[in-house]
């Protein structure tokens, strides 16, 4: 098995060197024998976040590589990151969020042949989620929405991904959406495919305020679902779907 992981990179100028060399040093061995590339995506940054990311591939050139794209987008840094991907399988992780535990577990998932796509839902019977209270309510009431309006049986899109290589590079073909949406629209896809999506717990809790205020997210959600149902159409619904 060749693993990658991708971090979309955005104003990150003053934490990224940091946490990925701490990521980096704490991977466990399992991790470590298979891991080929961590892939940089800095996407339209006003700081040296550029500049940061191509002093880590400086110093870890067996290891990390890094690109930009021309417009600050987190659906479209973790898109052209798993394009970029070359090995059989990949993580998707955030810079304050560098779970090495998820990784080794979507490892252990894959290589018994259990899965093709990996989640970390916050909302997993066995998680713990320590963000503020209105950030915890956001996530439920929209996966209340795409329960109900859409039929999505999951508890959670959003959150740290593990994708078998081949499929991610599938979805990123099909999908119609882009930014903050996409990372919501390839769940479904794969859901919609029949591709069960195996969810893992994971303990979360907010160090930073979010990068989008919560006021700024609610008016998004009903043009986020209308774009995810004109997605789905294209892909006629299957008995016995599942997560």
């Amino acid at each position: 098995m060749r693993y990658g992981i991708v971090i979309p990179v955005h104003n990150e100028a003053d934490h990224i060197e940091i946490f990925l060399s701490r990521f980096l040093d704490e991977i466990p061995p399992r991790v470590r024998a298979v891991l080929e590339e961590v892939i940089l995506v800095e996407n339209g940054s006003l700081d040296d976040t550029a500049g940061a990311c191509r002093r880590l591939s400086e110093k870890r050139t067996d290891l990390v590589r890094w690109f930009s794209v021309d417009r600050p987008s987190y659906g479209e840094a973790i898109k052209q990151g798993m394009l970029a991907c070359r090995g059989d399988y990949l993580s998707i992780l955030e810079v304050d969020f560098l779970v090495p535990d998820f990784v080794a577990r979507s490892i252990e998932l894959f290589e018994a042949g259990q899965a093709r796509f990996v989640l970390a839902s916050k909302r997993h019977p066995e998680s713990v989620d320590r963000r503020p209270f209105k950030r915890r309510m956001l996530t439920l009431m929209f996966n209340w929405i795409l329960n109900t309006l859409v039929g999505y049986p999951g508890s959670d899109t959003h959150g740290l991904k593990s994708i078998q290589t081949s499929l991610a590079k599938q979805l990123c073909a099909l999908a119609e959406t882009t930014d903050e949406v996409f990372q919501t629209e390839i769940v479904l896809l794969a859901w919609r495919l029949g591709h069960r999506i195996e969810e893992l717990p994971i303990r979360i809790e907010e160090k930073r305020p979010g990068p989008v205020s919560i006021t700024c997210r609610l008016p998004k959600v009903l043009d986020m679902i209308r774009q995810l149902r004109r997605s789905l159409k294209r892909f006629p619904p299957r008995q016995g779907w599942s997560v």
